[in-house]
């Protein structure tokens, strides 16, 4: 979206705010701050997701309030500050749960376990891909009308931006014959293939994986692969 549409945007939601229409304020102010998202402007994007998140406090519909929750959550995610992505995407769940929202509840149980595979913290990883896993839910994400795209594609979009940028780093690793370098991003990207419904590639990564890890002795990994394979009924 280029400035001018930028632009339109911002006058539309003046006019709102003056005309108290809170709903499609609601919608302008998340393609704002997708917009600025998507540019890795993060600053300008969490100022229209934090407006997002007030306006919806006082708001009966709960729907909206995942919304609000899962976007904050996205910024702070991609600006690698789990911490506070982690509590916005546990605070979406009750909520989910409350809707029975059970497609959306994966999801939201997808993203922490795979925030705490970035932190390395992989039994607390494994712990959330099986809440995740329960329900067929990589079937599902392939199914666009199982997925409501208002309040979770935000979800799939950073995960899938997550592969690429680890795909850059192991193509980086590569040119430099890193092993080291390879491994870590290569082993990282396993759980975001397998919850954006990407789940044929990870037996062919694993074929790259394993005998790095015996290499480098990275008894770690070596462990949880097993482990992992089995919540992800991979062979």
């Amino acid at each position: 979206m280029d400035n001018l549409n930028t632009k339109a945007l911002e006058e539309s939601l003046e006019n709102l705010r003056q005309n108290s229409d809170s709903p499609r304020q609601l919608q302008i102010l998340i393609q704002l701050g997708q917009v600025y998202q998507s540019k890795r402007q993060y600053q300008k994007a969490l100022i229209y997701f934090k407006q997002a998140l007030n306006l919806v406090k006082n708001q009966p519909n709960p729907n909206d309030k995942i919304v609000a929750r899962v976007n904050m959550g996205c910024v702070y995610w991609e600006m690698s500050q789990l911490k506070k992505a982690m509590n916005f995407f546990q605070d979406a769940i009750p909520i989910a749960e409350g809707l029975g929202d059970n497609v959306g509840k994966m999801m939201l149980c997808a993203i922490m376990g795979v925030s705490y595979w970035r932190k390395g913290e992989w039994p607390m990883a494994i712990d959330w891909f099986e809440k995740a896993s329960r329900g067929g839910l990589v079937d599902k994400i392939k199914t666009a009308q199982s997925i409501d795209p208002f309040k979770y594609e935000a979800l799939k979009v950073v995960m899938e931006r997550g592969i690429e940028t680890l795909k850059n780093r192991i193509q980086i690793a590569q040119n430099q014959s890193d092993p080291a370098r390879i491994l870590l991003p290569s082993f990282s990207m396993i759980p975001l293939l397998f919850f954006t419904g990407q789940k044929k590639e990870i037996p062919s990564l694993l074929k790259t994986i394993i005998p790095l890890a015996q290499k480098l002795k990275n008894n770690n990994i070596l462990d949880v692969i097993p482990v992992l394979k089995k919540v992800m009924e991979i062979g």
